[in-house]
């Protein structure tokens, strides 16, 4: 398991390289294991894991052994896998890599670590015995490396900007990287109205003869937050195209779980809420829940990529709370966290600076505020939720003594 786990990291280095040529080679020596079951494929900005969820979590409450990829892991490297709602064994990851190396060696070709990634799925998937398989898109859609299965359904969450230096920077240019991933055969459906975006999705779906379904009535959620209600009702949708009845598509809402999507914390008298918005789009979607939701004063513990659009993302957000402890949850890649502390400064927002995440969180709990919001960085979510989750399993503990 280690020697494998180990080759696997070796592969961070590779950095984003667009194109299909290698997945395909690499699928080609492994038998294709992406034909062994029929997939789902969703791509947008914001959205897609809690839509792939909850997707998931029908298909499952439906009978199908559902396969879930999604990206990127909070806490866990097999969070990423999951297969009828559970991450995958540690015994099928460690299958699953030994195959995916070896099959890479015999051709010489090495995959850049998120298709590495992509296609432990499509193998971990097959050697299970998937029914079915739910794919979130990385970046993009076109040439994204989960673009090489033909699915039966694509849905694209909503569009705005992000990755620009890769997808473009309009609007129609983006959306049309991520109608790439409609291909003959699949319904495609969406939740956009914005017109130029709808119109780029539809004309691709009309270039196949696919049926084109744009959702726009909302549906009850257990996730938090009024902008899940649009991608449950995505997920809900497609499902109902897809033959599923009423009663699994009630159970698997029901039950579907995903975690630093404004998950809540209640401890040491705080309430803590975490969750990853990088993007202006995603920040224009959590101000409202942060306005109605959570109670002033409010303290924020933010860090984000330095790749992102900092600024509009600051001034978006900062205005909202009391205070902000700036942190580094990525290095060195994240923002300088002084760098982001001087962006609030600027405002008049009372900051401190500190890198480690883990005692910006003890900057926070001893913080006057009772109200807390972590995020700016889905590694950022992670760090929260594995910080939280063992001072919980902490105090479990001294509880039971």
């Amino acid at each position: 398991m280690i020697a494998n786990l180990v080759w696997l990291e070796s592969l961070q280095g590779s950095g984003i390289r667009p194109g299909l040529g290698r997945m395909r080679a690499v699928l080609r020596a492994l038998r294709h294991p992406q034909r062994a079951y029929p997939s789902i494929i969703v791509a947008g900005t914001n959205g897609k894991g809690s839509t792939s969820a909850t997707l998931a979590s029908i298909l499952t409450a439906a009978g199908r052994r559902t396969g879930l990829y999604t990206s990127p892991h909070l806490v866990d490297l097999r969070e990423r896998w999951m297969i009828n709602g559970h991450v995958i064994d540690e015994a099928l990851l460690d299958r699953a890599i030994d195959r995916l190396r070896r099959g890479s060696e015999k051709i010489g070709i090495l995959p850049t670590y998120f298709e590495a990634l992509t296609l432990i799925a499509f193998i971990a998937f097959r050697e299970s015995e998937c029914d079915i398989a739910v794919l979130e898109v990385g970046m993009g859609g076109r040439l994204d490396a989960t673009n090489v299965v033909r699915p039966i359904a694509a849905l694209i969450t909503p569009i705005g900007f992000d990755h620009t230096e890769f997808l473009g920077g309009t609007l129609r240019k983006i959306a049309s990287e991520k109608a790439g991933i409609i291909h003959r055969g699949a319904i495609v459906l969406t939740t956009n109205v914005e017109p130029a975006v709808v119109d780029v999705l539809r004309r691709r779906a009309e270039k196949f003869g696919n049926r084109f379904v744009v959702v726009e009535d909302e549906h009850p959620t257990p996730l938090p937050g009024d902008f899940q209600r649009r991608n449950v009702a995505l997920a809900v949708r497609a499902a109902r195209e897809l033959g599923i009845g009423h009663d699994a598509i009630a159970r698997g809402v029901a039950k579907t779980r995903w975690r630093g999507r404004l998950e809540r914390i209640d401890f040491g008298g705080k309430q803590i809420w975490v969750d990853g918005f990088h993007n202006p789009h995603a920040v224009a979607a959590i101000v409202p829940f942060i306005q109605k939701k959570i109670p002033a004063p409010r303290l924020l513990v933010f860090g984000i990529m330095r790749d992102k659009p900092i600024d509009s993302v600051a001034q978006a957000l900062f205005p909202l709370f009391d205070s902000v402890i700036t942190t580094e949850p990525y290095p060195p890649r994240s923002a300088k966290a002084e760098d982001l502390a001087e962006g609030a400064r600027a405002i008049g927002i009372a900051t401190k600076a500190e890198p480690k995440p883990e005692r910006a969180f003890e900057l926070a709990m001893r913080s006057r505020q009772r109200s807390i919001l972590i995020g700016g960085s889905l590694y950022l979510a992670g760090a929260a939720i594995a910080y939280f989750d063992e001072k919980r399993k902490r105090a479990g503990q001294k509880q039971k003594r």
